[in-house]
Formats: C-alpha cells, structure tokens, sequence
C-alpha cells in the first residue's frame, strides 16, 4: 500500500444514482499527474507493487521447481483467492478506519508475513508457502478496500478512469521488469532474495504513504446491526443498474482468469514445450499491452462510453485466451495484445463505475463486495481447472474459460442504454 492537495468534492457532490457517463468527460494523463495527491499515492503503490509483481509469479515458480507439478504450482494461485471470502469485513474495517492508516500498517504486516518464506526450504515444509500466500493475498485485499476510497477521497470525479488506469499501467508495467528480475535472481541465487526484496518494498511503500494526505472519510450513521452494515456493499452494487452489469461482466471474464492461472504452466510446458521460466516471459508481453490499456483508458471511454468498453474488452480477453490452444509460439504470443488489452479496460471501467456511483462511506464495501464477486469467481475457476488439469487436455479447460469471458458481449450490449444513458 505535507503540501495540501486540491480538496475533491463531498460524496453528496459526486455520487446520483444517475449513469456516470452522463457527467463530464473523463480527464486525461498529464492533468492527473499534475495532483500532488495522486502523485505521492502512485509512488507508494509503484513501491509496493515491485515486490508484489516479483512475488507471485517467483512462488508459482519455486513450487513448480520443487515439487515438478502443474497442478501443485497452479494451487499457489488457488489459495491467493481462498480470502476474498473475508472482504465484507475488510471492507468495513476499510470504511470506519482511516484508510491511509490502514494501509500503512497492512504494508508493514505483509513484510513481516512475507519473511516467513524463508523456512519453507530448510524445514521442507511446502505448506508455509500457502499459508503466507493466502495472508500474503488477504493483505492485498485490505490495500484494494483502501485504496478505492482513498482514492476517491484525494481525486476530481472526472479524473478518476485515468487514475485507476495509471494505476494499471503501474501494476502491469511492472510485470516487464519485476517477473524477470524475479525469476533471474531466484534462477541464480535462490528463493531468500526474492523474499527480502519483497519486504523491503512494502515497508518503502508504508513510509511514503506518510505524504498522502486525504480528506477524512465521511462517515454515517447507518442505524443498522453490524451484520447488514458488514453486507452494505452487496445492497450498493445490486441496487445500482451500472454498477451490477459491469460487476458481472467482470464476473464472467474472471471466470476466464482463474482458468489462466490454473492452465498457464500447461500452456507454457505441454503446449509450447518451454520450461517454467518462460512464464515471466510471457507475463511481461501482457504488462506490456497493459500499459497501453490504462494509459489510454480515459480516451476508450470518452470514444467507446462504459458499455461497449466492457462488452469489447471481455470479449477480445476470452479470444486471446482462446488463442492459447493453438500449441503455435506466434498466435499464442499474438493472442497475448487482445488478452491483455481486454482485461485491463474490463477492470478499470467496472472499478471507475463503482467509484462514481457509490458514496464515500461505502467505497471500502463496495470494493470488497465486487473482490467477493470477481474473486471468488475467479478462485472457483481456478479450483475447478487445477483439479482437472492434470487429467483433462488444457485446451478444454481454456475453451471454457474463453467462452465465459466473451458471453460478457451479451449483457454490456443488451443493457447499454443502462450503462451509458
């Protein structure tokens, strides 16, 4: 996870229950890094997601190396996905604390969760390391409840598409250089320099949190028992026409993600005949296109509007990933552009939507009940492939998953009027 920002508006000015195409149009790059705020903000997540894009993908491949099993590597993905089920509480903490805090404190704690890597190698003990990913990822879902009202709180409406796009870009920009470092350092020396760095980012990324400085949250008084309070978010997304469509059709191209994470080294191994390295290869291909994606992402949707950028960008995922059956180097590599480009602007327009719409003392909530959603769905596919992946060709398992991602054309055209009135 100091000079004064430019204050951003009260929730009661942002947030109607109108179609949030219908205010003004989205910024662009060079206004948004001109807002201190944002700056400071950016900085402490590019810090923080260094390690974190080194991480992942390293601890996926140390246990493909230690154990020889896809489907043992696959699980390391699986488990990060086991603690979407404690967002509702995450999200609640995320909107009665300050979330600047709470950020800076889960930092600290996902450094000190992290070092307990270094056991798993002299005890031979490989539960360690689902055990830390899966705090590891619950400590993710603490910073991704945060930062939406953080966020929301530091930035203009009309600025918040090209924030949440640089911060993709940021996040998948990193995985051109973190994968690669990664896998080389932990090639040449190991697993234990990988997990130092990784420590070492977050507890940089806590300390410039200090110079963000937010509006307070602006709280209410619900008047209702914790339990409803907890699932408020639920009521937000439901309730709201925009918000709903977009969280399923982010919904249903997670389905297509989860079976990625669970088929990549099948991908990688059985399709293409490469050894697990070339993973980090191919992840900063999709950084790569990424960039692309969120650094344009105001000028998609001001030219495409939420709906057709939803309903375009899950389809040409579900088509990149189809392109992974082929068993062919070049059209898997092809296939990497319409994948990557297409779950990025999927997830910024759905983040963008659900920021515009929902009031700031549901933000945390709501960011926590579309991770349920997306997050879940996406654990399930994954569950469901890595259990299957070992004795069902992997081309099936990614049709599947292609198919799902692209149903999502459906709803994004059927109710464009909804999204974009």
């Amino acid at each position: 996870m100091n000079e004064p920002t430019t204050p951003a508006p009260t929730a009661e000015e942002t947030t109607t229950d109108a179609p949030p195409s219908s205010g003004p149009a989205h910024g662009g790059n060079r206004e948004l890094l001109a807002h201190p705020g944002y700056r400071r903000l950016l900085a402490a997540w590019t810090v923080s997601n260094l390690g974190d894009s080194a991480l992942y993908i390293t601890a996926a491949i140390w246990m493909k190396v230690m154990t020889g099993s896809d489907a043992l590597a696959a699980s390391v993905f699986l488990v990060m996905g086991v603690p979407a089920i404690l967002s509702p509480w995450i999200g609640l903490l995320a909107d009665r604390v300050p979330r600047r805090g709470l950020m800076i404190a889960n930092n600290t704690l996902t450094a000190a969760v992290v070092l307990a890597l270094l056991f798993v190698e002299p005890s031979g003990w490989l539960w360690i390391v689902y055990v830390v990913m899966a705090l590891y990822a619950t400590c993710g879902f603490v910073n991704a409840s945060a930062q939406s009202g953080l966020l929301k709180s530091l930035m203009p409406t009309h600025l918040l598409a090209p924030a949440n796009g640089m911060f993709a870009s940021v996040d998948h920009g990193l995985r051109i250089v973190a994968p690669l470092a990664g896998a080389a350092v932990f090639g040449l020396w190991g697993m234990a320099p990988v997990v130092y760095a990784t420590a070492l980012f977050f507890l940089l990324g806590a300390l410039l949190l200090l110079r963000v400085s937010p509006r307070p949250v602006v709280r209410e008084h619900e008047g209702e028992s914790l339990m409803r309070q907890t699932l408020a978010g639920f009521g937000a997304i439901t309730s709201r026409p925009a918000v709903r469509i977009a969280t399923i059709i982010m919904g249903l191209a997670c389905v297509g993600g989860g079976m990625t994470n669970s088929t990549t080294f099948a991908v990688v191994d059985r399709g293409l005949g490469l050894s697990p390295e070339a993973l980090s290869v191919a992840v900063a291909l999709q950084g790569a296109f990424s960039i692309l994606a969120g650094l344009n992402a105001s000028k998609i949707l001001n030219r495409f509007g939420f709906a057709r950028t939803l309903g375009f960008g899950a389809f040409s995922f579900g088509l990149g990933y189809a392109a992974q059956t082929t068993g062919v180097l070049w059209l898997t590599i092809l296939g990497i552009l319409p994948f990557a480009f297409g779950i990025t602007v999927v997830i910024i327009a759905a983040a963008t939507i659900r920021q515009l719409q929902l009031p700031d003392h549901l933000q945390g909530r709501g960011a926590a009940a579309a991770n349920v959603f997306a997050n879940g769905t996406q654990t399930l596919a994954a569950g469901c492939a890595a259990a299957v992946i070992d004795v069902v060709d992997f081309r099936y398992i990614i049709a599947v998953g292609a198919l799902f991602a692209m149903a999502g054309l459906v709803p994004a055209l059927r109710r464009r009027k909804v999204i974009d009135a």
